[in-house]
Order: structure tokens, then C-alpha cells, then sequence
């Protein structure tokens, strides 16, 4: 038989034990909450990465399968020197890649006639059968101020096609012809505009990081 002290001690020892156990589920969910917490805070940053990579993944998809001059055209002028040359380049329609071999002789720039101290542009449109249209801007016939203002005035490239670049020309003692005026003649003003590669238009790399490790102490399971 127990005697009363003895019944108390233990008493005593059963209620510190579960002291013990109480604290100890104590302490593991304050770990939790912790940790709960730390995982929220970090949620933001790790949406935000991915966000990035989705962004990026699909920036580079899109240039891959879609339509894309792939390096540049390199407008010049022809050995016929009313045409436009270009030299070799690749270019991609709907994800499919082609190769333009270089024309040094040049393509004919249309007919256009472009008032005195006016300007006037013309672009070079290209699709999966390797012909260089050329397209005019609709405002040649009356000229535009301004170089910029005439290469705006070009329309917008037709489907299942790439733009290889455009050309403005003015001429100050006379009307400039696109297809008739030598590009290098007396009193002309011409300028010659590459596409800028596909691929230069990719997002940016991704910089922001994961979070990381987390800091919070490794949750244990505590029985009561």
C-alpha cells in the first residue's frame, strides 16, 4: 500500500512527465508556425521566379515558332546602283527555317516618285517562297518631313512573312524615283534600315533567385 507521500510523489512525477510532453508539443508548434510562416513569406519570392521563367520560356518558344528574320538582311546598295542588295541571311516563317542567298546586284525598289526635299521609304517584305517584295509607303506620292515619318508610313508586314528592312531617300535639287534615281546620286539623302534579329527581341535572362534554405528548425512529431 501506498502511503499518502507516496501517492503524492507520484502524482507529482505524472504531472511533471506531462508537463514535459505539454512543453514539447509547445515548442513543436511554435516550430510550425515558424515554419508556416517562413513558407508563406517565401512563396511570393518563389512565384515571382517562376513567374520569370514562364516569361522568359515563352518569349523564346514564340520566337522559335513564329515568324523572325534570323541575323540581319544588310540593305545596301546594288552593283546596279538603283537596286537594293542584300546579303545572305536566315529567316524563319511559322517556326520553319529558311536561308535567303546574298542578291549583290540588288532588287528593284517599285517606282515611286517622291517630291523635291521630301522623303520617301520603301521596305523589303520576304516569305517561305524566297520572293523580296517590295512594299511602298502610302504617302510617297506627296512625301513625307522626315525620314522617321516615312519609314512610319510603311504598312504593317502581311501574314506568313518577315520584313527584311527598309530604305528612305530624299533628294534636295529635284523628286527622287525609287527603281529610276541612282541611290548614291548628287543632292540624295538615303539611308538603309535592318530588321534586327528575331532572337534580339527574347526576354531578358532571368535574375531573380529562389529562396532560400529555410531557416526554420526540421518539425519533430510529438506523442502525447
Amino acid at each position: 500500500m501506498l502511503t499518502s507521500d507516496g501517492a503524492n510523489s507520484d502524482f507529482k512525477k505524472e504531472d511533471t512527465q506531462m508537463i514535459d510532453k505539454v512543453k514539447k508539443v509547445v515548442w513543436d508548434l511554435r516550430n510550425t508556425i515558424t515554419a508556416v510562416n517562413e513558407l508563406i513569406a517565401d512563396h511570393a519570392t518563389f512565384k515571382t521566379v517562376v513567374d520569370d521563367i514562364k516569361a522568359l520560356v515563352n518569349s523564346i518558344r514564340n520566337t522559335l515558332t513564329g515568324d523572325s528574320v534570323i541575323g540581319k538582311a544588310g540593305l545596301a546598295i546594288g552593283s546596279t546602283t538603283t537596286a537594293v542588295a542584300h546579303g545572305a541571311f536566315y529567316y524563319a516563317i511559322n517556326g520553319v527555317l529558311y536561308l535567303k542567298a546574298a542578291d549583290g546586284v540588288g532588287v528593284a525598289p517599285g517606282n515611286d516618285v517622291i517630291p523635291e526635299d521630301k522623303y520617301g521609304a520603301v521596305a523589303f517584305d520576304i516569305g517561305a517562297d524566297g520572293t523580296v517584295d517590295v512594299i511602298e509607303a502610302a504617302g510617297n506620292a506627296t512625301g513625307y518631313n522626315s525620314a522617321a515619318l516615312a519609314a512610319a508610313g510603311l504598312p504593317a508586314v502581311g501574314a506568313d512573312h518577315v520584313r527584311m528592312g527598309y530604305v528612305t531617300a530624299m533628294k534636295s535639287d529635284g523628286a527622287f524615283t525609287f527603281g529610276a534615281t541612282d541611290l548614291d546620286a548628287e543632292n540624295t539623302t538615303v539611308a538603309y534600315t535592318d530588321t534586327g534579329s528575331g532572337f534580339a527581341g527574347v526576354g531578358a535572362a532571368v535574375s531573380t533567385s529562389s529562396p532560400a534554405t529555410l531557416s526554420a528548425s526540421l518539425v519533430t512529431q510529438t506523442s502525447l
